[in-house]
């Protein structure tokens, strides 16, 4: 297990729950020496990828590159 919580391999939950699981460790950040912070940062930045990964396996929709509007207006 990691110190986000989330098993080495294991997809966490998607959504806002998810997204508040993996940004935890930035709240011990103050009693953490700055030497160590770089290895929360990159803990936060995988949990967030994976977090990103799932809800695009979910099938979750990917913004339009053209500001969300619809082509032909």
């Amino acid at each position: 297990m990691t110190d986000s919580g989330i098993a080495a391999g294991e997809h966490p939950a998607s959504g806002a729950g998810g997204v508040q699981t993996v940004l935890s460790p930035l709240g011990r950040l103050a009693h953490t020496p700055v030497s160590e912070h770089v290895d929360v940062f990159e803990q936060v930045l995988a949990g967030l990828e994976a977090v990103l990964a799932s809800v695009e396996d979910a099938g979750g929709r990917q913004p339009e590159a053209h500001g969300g509007r619809e082509s032909g207006r």
